[in-house]
């Protein structure tokens, strides 16, 4: 048994290696003074300082964390419509209709951005930010709708029903009960939406007119040769989703009873 846990440890080390030794070397490559760490003699934050001074890049990334909160407003109050739906009506087919809701999400990016720009392309609506916008909020929707749909699933009925005993109308019990309860159910599936919606590039790049959002900047740069610049880039996109998934792991992990227990120790 101690021989078969040892094997297990290191087999999931070397799982965790092959999976983040590539960020490291991006980290590593982003301080470098020199193109490669070959024969690296210290550290320098050239490439930083490049990255900062180069104003598409700049735009760009403004234009990408401008569609994510966008995306992100949006999809939250459709996403949580479409969990109050799913989870308080009942209809033939129920099942079939939240795959069905699932599937722009699911679906190859490449499918959904040709399909999109098939879409767009027909009703004459040219390239923009409002496409990128719709693209984004296509496949953002069904993650915010799943993650408050399994929040309102395991609350039940219990709480809206004593609300409405007490004398509180619909609107009462949402804002003073159900959205508390809720909340951090929302926060983490806002902040998983950001993160997916700020690394999309297959969607983005079919939807892209003029206005370009990061992933695709970025795209662009290495196929007329990889400059440093996208290690430093590279490495702030990969603090900045660490950061939001450390925020969206906490509170996607916390119970729906989390807010009745803070209630009753406050009381």
């Amino acid at each position: 048994m101690r021989g078969r846990g040892t094997g297990l440890k290191i087999y999931g080390t070397l799982i965790f290696v092959f999976l983040y030794f590539p960020m490291v070397i991006v980290l590593l490559f982003s301080f470098s003074p020199t193109r490669t760490i070959v024969g690296l003699s210290g550290l320098t934050l050239k490439w930083y300082q490049e990255l900062f001074q180069d104003p598409r890049l700049l735009i760009a990334f403004w234009h990408t964390v401008m569609v994510g909160l966008c995306a992100v407003a949006i999809a939250t109050v459709f996403g949580t419509a479409g969990a109050f739906f799913v989870t308080r009506v009942e209809f033939p087919g129920k099942g079939v209709f939240r795959a069905l809701v699932m599937l722009p999400f699911l679906l190859p990016g490449i499918i959904m951005g040709v399909t999109l720009l098939i879409f767009f392309r027909n009703l004459n609506v040219h390239l923009s930010m409002f496409t990128i916008l719709m693209g984004h909020v296509s496949f953002t929707t069904p993650l915010v709708m799943f993650q408050v749909s399994s929040r309102l699933s395991r609350m039940g009925p219990t709480y809206r029903w004593a609300a409405m005993d007490l004398g509180a109308n619909p609107v009462q019990t949402f804002w003073h009960v159900t959205l508390p309860m809720i909340r951090t159910a929302l926060i983490g599936a806002g902040l998983l939406a950001f993160t997916v919606s700020f690394d999309e590039i297959v969607i983005s790049y079919f939807l892209t007119g003029t206005w370009m959002t990061l992933p695709v900047y970025i795209y662009g740069m290495m196929r007329f040769g990889l400059s440093p610049k996208v290690y430093a880039i590279s490495t702030i996109i990969l603090i900045l989703s660490l950061v939001l998934i450390t925020f969206m792991a906490r509170y996607t992990g916390r119970s729906a009873d989390t807010y009745r227990v803070r209630k009753r120790d406050a009381g």
